[in-house]
């Protein structure tokens, strides 16, 4: 099936400004949000899954913290793996989600997308993994190509969360936001990032 990242809203790029212009009006379903295919109660919270090879949630990455702020708590983060591309980058986060506590710092990740979109195209293998070495030591933390047995187990394990949310949800596009395993939020149908938070705060209540 083809995959697609789907086209951010507008807004983005000026939601700062706008944060404040939210609507009252409950989020509707069919609308704001969708219910997914095969829900999965044991997923509390909210969750966001991404792609460190997707512009738009390289974007979204930028304004997590806000969304954060806004929402009054934490926000997972789950990486796809929908092609060969991604499964790569993937294991590059997951990586860092083990040697983290599932908590990579917003600066980290930053860093790996910028390893993952802005690296010149004929960098050798050696240097792609020279330059993603400094990433993790730099972060005081082990290189992929340095993880233990057990970390490598912890890594697959994330890979196979991955695919259940994916198939369970019927996602075909990046980013996007589940909350507690249900609810799979429209964030093109919002005008702004106070009214992409309302609905989550909506759901995360629901």
């Amino acid at each position: 099936m083809k995959r697609i990242y789907q086209a951010f809203f507008v807004l983005l790029f000026t939601v700062f400004a706008l944060s404040g212009c939210s609507d009252s009006k409950t989020p509707q379903e069919g609308d704001q949000y969708s219910v997914i295919p095969t829900p999965m109660p044991e997923m509390k919270g909210v969750t966001e899954i991404f792609s460190l090879s997707c512009g738009h949630c390289r974007k979204m990455e930028s304004i997590l913290p806000e969304i954060k702020k806004l929402t009054n708590g934490d926000i997972k983060q789950v990486h796809v793996i929908f092609n060969e591309s991604a499964q790569k980058a993937a294991f590059i986060f997951y990586a860092a989600m083990v040697q983290t506590d599932n908590k990579p710092s917003h600066a980290l990740v930053e860093q790996l997308f910028a390893f993952v979109q802005d690296s010149p195209k004929d960098m050798t293998v050696e240097q792609r993994k020279t330059a993603l070495d400094k990433i993790f030591h730099d972060n005081n933390l082990k290189s992929p190509y340095e993880l233990t047995e057990a970390q490598q187990k912890e890594v697959f394990k994330m890979f196979q969360q991955s695919e259940d949310i994916v198939r369970n949800s019927a996602l075909e596009s990046v980013p996007a936001f589940l909350v507690n395993g249900k609810y799979l939020v429209n964030t093109s149908a919002h005008k702004s990032l106070q009214d992409l938070a309302n609905t989550i705060v909506y759901l995360k209540n629901k």
